[in-house]
């Protein structure tokens, strides 16, 4: 795969409408790519198909979902499948943090939902149109916070411990081991799929729009250490297009370059339970080719 040209490829982007998400969409549309995109703002995300159109790329296809809610996560992929494409890159890149404990109609934890269902969900039903390519690469994009990360498989909602980077930073250990066991099982094929992590970004993500005092303090302090939104999707785009990456995959990827993530993240054993877990929450299991 060139790193420069992505002409006649077809490239889904969740979460593409601001920050991080946003620079990644753009910059691959630049190389040519076709985009998908999905997310839930119509407005915004007409917004970005009009700068891909402005700047001369290649007409973006759009599907409205909110990510939230595994039904949304289900029918987007349908209809991303229906478009009767091949895939060549996929990357999950919708995410959320919430100051306060939210639940969705569905019953999860609204952070894990978005941040780590949705994209188990959606990457397993779009594994046909992957298969479809000729070399496909999937990108999970996560976090260094997995690091503080505590999952604890009785309480995934979080119900009786809160804060604000406990279901985040749990979700983010959980694509890193999606990652590692999704790798295992497609040894072999023509899919390649690595955790991207893209440095410390200061975006709207969480901090960074919040009203709340004790929010705001942390956001200054962040934005000493953290690198300009408009960098945020370099590693990003670095693991989906990079020649050197071409066969590598299960692995953990920071400021675009392979990483030896910390012993947390390397434990297969949980990662095989979290993806048990993930299949009986989402209803949505492996398929082999």
């Amino acid at each position: 795969m060139s790193a420069e040209d992505l002409r006649g490829k077809n490239v889904v982007v969740t979460g593409p409408t601001s920050g991080i998400g946003k620079g990644t969409a753009l910059a691959l549309a630049a190389r040519g790519a076709k985009l998908i995109l999905v997310a839930r703002n119509p407005d915004k995300s007409a917004a970005v198909a009009q700068q891909v159109r402005n700047a001369g790329g290649v007409e973006p296809i759009t599907v409205i979902a909110d990510l939230s809610l595994l039904s949304e996560a289900n029918r987007a992929a349908d209809e991303i499948l229906a478009l009767d494409l091949a895939i060549h890159i996929l990357v999950n890149n919708a995410g959320l943090v919430n100051r306060k404990r939210r639940m969705t109609p569905e019953g999860l934890e609204e952070t894990m939902a978005v941040n780590y269902f949705a994209p188990f969900a959606m990457t397993l039903k779009l594994l046909p149109a992957l298969r479809r390519a000729e070399r496909a690469r999937i990108v999970n994009v996560t976090s260094n916070s997995y690091a503080i990360a505590r999952l604890d498989f009785d309480d995934l909602t979080f119900e009786r411990r809160y804060w604000l980077l406990g279901p985040y930073s749990a979700s983010k250990l959980g694509n890193i081991y999606f990652t590692r066991e999704l790798a295992r099982r497609l040894e072999g094929t023509n899919i390649t799929v690595n955790a991207a992590h893209p440095g410390l970004i200061f975006t709207n993500l969480g901090l960074g729009n919040n009203a709340h005092v004790a929010k705001k303090l942390i956001g200054g302090v962040w934005r000493l250490f953290a690198k300009d939104e408009s960098e945020g999707h370099v590693c990003i785009v670095w693991t989906a297009t990079a020649p050197e990456l071409e066969g590598v995959t299960g692995q953990y990827i920071a400021d675009s370059k392979v990483t030896t993530p910390k012993p947390i993240a390397r434990r297969d054993d949980v990662a095989r339970r979290l993806w048990d877990v993930s299949e009986s929450t989402t209803g949505v299991r492996w398929e082999t080719a």
